[in-house]
């Protein structure tokens, strides 16, 4: 998918993925469907966020994936709720700094 805001193109296609949520099957889900979350950083470094709703019944077309760009630190705390890391941490953000426990 390929969007732009603010004069600034976002494309699934050419960003890097670092992070996506893992599924977990419940009953809710036959009732809403599964939402795929993906994060991405593009090659210029701007954060971004693809949601997309997979239903199990009814209309695909009630449900349009969704682009939104994020700031670094809205990214940090999707990154921290995906379960399925792609990157490491300083891998996913270089540019932010991070402190050592």
């Amino acid at each position: 998918m390929k969007q732009a805001f603010g004069g600034v193109v976002y494309d699934t296609d050419t960003a890097i993925l670092l992070a996506r949520n893992e599924h977990q099957f419940c009953i809710e889900a036959l009732k809403t469907g599964i939402t795929n979350v993906d994060l991405f950083r593009t090659l210029s470094g701007r954060y971004f966020k693809y949601e997309k709703t997979v239903p199990f019944f009814g209309d695909d077309e009630e449900h349009d994936p969704e682009l939104t760009p994020l700031t670094p630190e809205e990214a940090v705390i999707v990154w921290n709720t995906l379960t399925d890391r792609r990157l490491e941490f300083e891998d996913a953000f270089p540019d932010i700094d991070y402190a050592d426990a």
